[in-house]
């Protein structure tokens, strides 16, 4: 590829973002409800997230999000996760147009995520004591206990997602399916839909 093919490809950029009105002080409120859930935890999520994005053209932005989320596991019989949740980081924001007004969009996010709260029912076992059945034979068991503990952990967030962006004039809405994350050797799928606005 030559240096004129590549400036040829850089102005047709250029005009795309000259076109759909992207200046310097151009940039995207997102935010909304989510939906989700831990794998290990076995811990239900319901939250919030709020998005700041710079488009640097119509395909390509930047920005930075927050999320607040409170989980619970609902575990009567093993370890019962119960926590708040906070995310905050930076993202990188892709969109490919299929219509005039519909896009597939995707995030990629490095987030630091924070989560504060209790565990219950952490049961384990002590070493075997001697013990007799019904009939006084010598029986080994173990003793189970319980414990109930707070519960604080801050690691970092590897997550991205895919959905459908739908847009008319500066407003919006986009839904995301597809959300995988990945944080403290657990993971985390999310369902989430985001009202948009472009300010300038």
């Amino acid at each position: 590829m030559n240096k004129k093919s590549i400036a040829a490809i850089l102005f047709s950029f250029a005009t795309l973002a000259g076109a759909s009105d992207i200046s310097w002080k151009t940039f995207d409120i997102k935010t909304g409800p989510m939906l989700a859930a831990w794998d290990e935890m076995s811990a239900s999520t319901i939250g919030w997230s709020l998005s700041l994005v710079k488009p640097i053209t119509p395909y390509i932005g930047v920005g930075a999000m927050v999320e607040a989320g409170v989980n619970n596991s609902g575990c009567d019989d093993c370890i019962d996760y119960n926590f708040n949740e906070l995310s905050e980081g930076l993202l990188l924001n892709l969109n490919i147009p299929l219509t005039h007004s519909i896009s597939l969009t995707s995030n990629f996010m490095v987030l630091v995520n924070f989560q504060d709260g209790e565990v219950h029912g952490l049961y384990y076992a002590d070493f075997p004591i001697e013990a007799y059945d019904a009939d006084g034979n010598s029986i080994w068991v173990y003793e189970m206990k319980a414990d109930n503990d707070d519960y604080y952990s801050e690691s970092f967030m590897f997550r991205s997602n895919l959905g459908l962006a739908w847009k008319i004039n500066r407003f919006g809405l986009e839904f995301y399916p597809l959300d995988f994350a990945i944080v403290n050797g657990d993971s985390r799928m999310t369902f989430s839909l985001n009202a948009t606005a472009r300010v300038f």
